[in-house]
């Protein structure tokens, strides 16, 4: 189950209004084509600003070396459109390497520091296991193929498991990668306890960390994580996303 079906802030006649928009969307009549570049009809505001959001990060980290890791991908979204902003933003640029990493079981490692909820709990989230794992590999190469250079594809990787063994397995693979970029959905404290541990290492001067859940009540984890591990131990800089209030990230000094 996804939260946003049962957690709102919309009214009943915006709720009504998007159902709307999605019969209208599943019932379109046009081409394939024609629907892939009328997207922005059905693209409410809030994910609109999702995407503006995402954007506006990845600009910040152009000039910067380094790999983005989107940790807690859920169905790649965040990885998607970061390797669309690099065919955007720095097409050469073929080094810029995406790395997803989640159990694609739903959340998993809660705890007693934990809030869990029946909305999260072990296996919210779940998209399938790790067949689902091929799939977003397979969606990323054919946006790669589809984007400039396209013919250098299969940079990226998607890593299913439990980050808190799959992430330092990672870094010891491959001890060249440093971090650029990393964005943080995993929202229990001790797998994003433990990665923030490994990824901050990794993390290059001027690289950002984001946060979708830092400010939220609901899920505790990364403001635990947060005022445990980062708070007054850790130079860096904290500012929250003027497009998406909820995604806050960190620029490390």
């Amino acid at each position: 189950m996804h939260e946003s079906t049962v957690i709102t802030y919309s009214s009943d006649d915006s709720i009504n209004a998007r159902k709307e928009l999605f019969e209208i969307m599943n019932n379109y009549p046009a081409s394939d084509d024609e629907k892939e570049r009328s997207l922005g009809l059905f693209i409410r505001g809030s994910l609109l600003a999702r995407i503006i959001a995402i954007a506006d990060i990845y600009a910040k980290i152009v000039s910067k070396p380094g790999i983005v890791i989107d940790l807690g991908t859920w169905r790649g979204q965040t990885a998607v459109l970061c390797e669309n902003l690099r065919a955007i933003h720095e097409p050469l640029h073929l080094n810029r390497r995406i790395v997803c990493f989640d159990t694609f079981e739903g959340y998993k490692g809660f705890s007693e520091k934990d809030k869990a909820t029946e909305l999260h709990k072990d296996g919210t989230y779940g998209v399938g296991g790790e067949n689902y794992a091929d799939l977003l590999t397979r969606l990323l190469v054919l946006h790669e193929r589809n984007n400039a250079m396209g013919h250098n594809h299969g940079k990226h990787k998607v890593i299913a498991g439990d980050c808190r063994q799959t992430l330092p397995k990672f870094f010891k693979d491959y001890p060249n990668e440093v971090v650029a970029l990393a964005f943080f959905d995993v929202n229990s404290y001790e797998p994003s306890h433990k990665a923030f541990d490994a990824i901050f290492e990794r993390l290059i001067p001027g690289g950002i960390v984001a946060f979708w859940q830092l400010t939220r009540d609901v899920i505790p984890a990364e403001a635990m994580v947060y005022g445990e591990q980062i708070l007054n131990k850790r130079s860096h800089e904290l500012f929250r996303s003027p497009y998406y209030p909820g995604l806050c990230y960190l620029v490390k000094r």
